[in-house]
């Protein structure tokens, strides 16, 4: 069950979105007075995460299940032991926290790259089907990780309630393709934050950006990109290779950037704010640059809980391109399995410390349109390694691309109209072509809220008349 699916849009989220509300409503007023406005309603999306996670995830949402409580477990543990001023028990913290951080890294390896899993949404219509499998893994584990990290250095106590746990851990909205959230972040808010109707009113406003970017601009940009990669190395020409490449380029731009957006816009109609994740990142004009813009919730978890990052620094040398490969070996193992995406993050690595380390400020002489062009370029044919079946594959793609292979009419990458249309708007849209949309949305914001405030006070006024006029004829009104 995904975002776009009609079973979630018509059954699960309204009915998630109703309890939710109607479980505010009818907390006990000492109940908000003590802090827990929020304790009715955070079970009612914790339970529906529940089964978010169990719809998607088929027989493995045991171990799910398991590995959440065991997390919650330990770092109840790793809590309770910094509490304990004693000698004995100092490096007690340290060692569940070795043994949780392993523990997740062992499942989720054993489960997505040990383990011939089949994905359970084995289609190409989503960019990068392999954070599917199984689904909310990948998440859990991160989330997990930032749990108890964030517990075992004193940034956040542990969550005695496990509902409040679990709602970290499970939280629908975050386990399709992020954002990833740290537990630091998202911790206060479990139990203290703002549902109100303008918070509602922007959520809908993101969900429904989002949504556009999947099902509008994804999809249609899908099928040319399926057709170019799955293309025989006699049937591929230049045109073909290019515009097929792009085509994946801008797919999978707005497929995560999509389901990001709609995951902040449902979160925040829950009250709760996550980060952004993408920031026109094919606005970049070097390679470093583009990784300050794209995904940035992963680099930032790396950066905190792996204590490497891939930008500038004062070390030596060989720390930082030791910090810039390792940065990028974990991305590309979290965009996997396939030795190809790995492949493809150590690349990018390798640009950035080329770009650091080499180039340094003479890049920056370069005009903006020349260091605009050569970001572009790495980043489509390192898009070719990470999209094809294997590197053998990405090597038919490159040899098209450069003209090596046989010159053939270019007839096999036919394009619809909408594919056309999807392939300009997507161009478009982008790029930061407007800085100054972000003002306009907010008046879009105001007017959804308006209209929001205008349809359910015209509900409820019509549901009194009909009640009074049924009343009236039943004879029960006096």
């Amino acid at each position: 069950m995904l975002f776009t699916d009609s079973i979630f849009l018509l059954r699960f989220l309204p009915i998630v979105v109703g309890l939710f509300f109607l479980a505010l409503a009818v907390t006990p007023r000492n109940w908000r007075a003590r802090g827990w406005r929020f304790s009715l309603g955070n079970a009612v999306l914790a339970v529906g995460s529940s089964l978010f996670v169990a719809c998607g995830s088929g027989p493995f949402i045991r171990w799910i299940i398991a590995a959440a409580f065991l997390n919650y477990l330990v770092a109840l543990a790793i809590d309770r032991a910094r509490q304990v001023d004693d000698d004995r028990v100092g490096a007690l913290p340290e060692a569940l926290l070795t043994l949780a951080v392993t523990g997740n890294v062992v499942l989720l390896g054993a489960f997505k790259y040990a383990m011939p899993l089949p994905v359970v949404f084995n289609e190409r219509s989503f960019a990068v089907p392999q954070l599917l499998a199984p689904f909310g893994l990948t998440f859990l584990a991160c989330h997990a990780i930032s749990y108890v990290a964030d517990v075992s250095r004193g940034h956040m106590p542990a969550q005695g309630s496990p509902i409040r746990a679990a709602l970290y851990l499970l939280f629908f909205p975050l386990l399709c393709a992020g954002p990833l959230v740290r537990y630091r972040d998202m911790g206060p808010q479990l139990a203290t934050r703002r549902a109100t109707m303008a918070a509602f009113a922007y959520g809908v406003r993101r969900w429904l950006v989002g949504f556009c970017k999947v099902v509008l601009l994804a999809r249609n940009l899908a099928g040319p990109a399926d057709a170019v990669f799955r293309s025989s190395a006699g049937d591929l020409g230049l045109l073909e290779a290019w515009l097929g490449t792009f085509c994946f380029a801008l797919q999978i731009y707005f497929q995560l950037s999509g389901y990001a957006d709609m995951a902040i816009g449902f979160a925040r109609m829950f009250g709760i704010r996550v980060v952004e994740n993408f920031r026109w990142p094919y606005g970049a004009d070097t390679v470093t640059e583009f990784w300050r813009r794209w995904n940035l919730t992963l680099v930032g978890w790396i950066r905190t809980y792996i204590g490497v990052s891939h930008e500038a620094s004062e070390a030596g040398m060989w720390v930082r391109v030791r910090e810039i490969f390792v940065v990028f070996l974990v991305v590309g193992f979290w965009h996997g399995p396939g030795w190809n995406v790995v492949v493809w993050g150590m690349l990018h690595g390798g640009f950035v410390a080329f770009e650091q380390l080499v180039l340094g400020a003479r890049l920056d002489r370069w005009p903006a349109l020349a260091r605009r062009l050569y970001c572009v370029f790495v980043v489509l044919l390192l898009w070719v390694l990470f999209r094809a079946e294997s590197v053998d594959g990405a090597v038919v793609v490159w040899r098209a691309m450069f003209s090596l292979a046989n010159p053939v009419e270019p007839t096999s990458l036919l394009m619809t109209p909408i594919e056309w249309a999807a392939l300009v708007i997507g161009s478009v849209a982008a790029v930061p072509f407007w800085p100054g949309s972000g003002r306009w949305l907010v008046t879009v914001d105001a007017l959804t809220t308006s209209i929001l405030i205008l349809t359910s006070t015209s509900i409820i006024f019509v549901w009194r008349q009909f009640a009074n006029t049924l009343l009236f004829l039943t004879g029960r009104r006096r």
